[in-house]
């Protein structure tokens, strides 16, 4: 199973930057998940419009800053993760992945299906996600009176994307899911997986999360907290 840090290690060091991404390395993650969206004309590493206007001029780095760093030989066993957060700059991503000897150990992932199309016809060969479900703000983050509401369309999403999903995998449309936990049951599981398609799921900071859905066998998690792997692998060896 992967150990996918979210934004780096965005629970230890501010995520999207340079710092959290060496924290990162330094627990030892699989694979670094950044953001990627368009502010003031430059494609930047941020979750979204509001982090790119707090931290620009001061932590803010650019795609290519990024990939520059990352492409380091320090960085050479860790996969990437690049998620796009809008549309209309896929190529230009594509092409900043191939400048940077990055295409073989990224996974490109969005919610967007017409710019998974876009790549794929573009660059067949590329590894490529897509996340789920199509969401216009941060589940993690909703206020507690609107959380029933979410749970109710987990559960909706829980029914209904397996099989779509499913269809995209033996298509060729898609290489992986990256799915919201609370979606993950042993039905999508199978259905990907089956599909000969990989499951990954975002984001989990509970170590009972995490053993659930190792149980379930998915391919990879992503954790704001690194270091709760750690503590994943120390239950595993006292099991043992």
């Amino acid at each position: 199973m992967k150990r996918i840090g979210h934004k780096g290690a965005h629970l230890i060091e501010a995520g999207n930057t340079i710092a959290s991404f060496e924290t990162a390395r330094g627990l030892d993650v699989d694979m670094i998940e950044f953001d990627v969206l368009r502010w003031n004309g430059e494609l930047v590493v941020a979750h979204d419009l509001e982090d790119a206007a707090e931290r620009e001029g001061h932590t803010l780095l650019t795609l290519e800053q990024s990939l520059e760093y990352l492409s380091g030989s320090d960085f050479s066993e860790i996969g990437l993760d690049v998620d796009m957060k809008h549309r209309g700059f896929e190529l230009e991503v594509v092409d900043q992945l191939a400048r940077f000897g990055l295409r073989g150990r990224t996974t490109i992932t969005t919610m967007y299906e017409q710019s998974l199309a876009l790549i794929r016809e573009h660059d067949p060969g590329l590894h490529i996600g897509l996340t789920i479900p199509l969401v216009t703000r941060d589940w993690l983050a909703v206020p507690s009176p609107v959380k029933p509401l979410v749970a109710a369309g987990a559960g909706y999403h829980r029914v209904r994307q397996p099989a779509r999903v499913g269809r995209l995998v033996r298509s060729g449309a898609i290489d992986a899911v990256m799915a919201f936990h609370a979606l993950v049951g042993r039905r999508l599981v199978d259905t990907v997986q089956s599909a000969g398609g990989e499951i990954y799921v975002w984001t989990v900071d509970d170590a009972a999360t995490i053993l659930r859905l190792e149980a379930l066998g998915v391919d990879g998690i992503v954790s704001n907290d690194p270091r709760l792997f750690e503590h994943l692998a120390a239950a595993e060896a006292a099991a043992a």
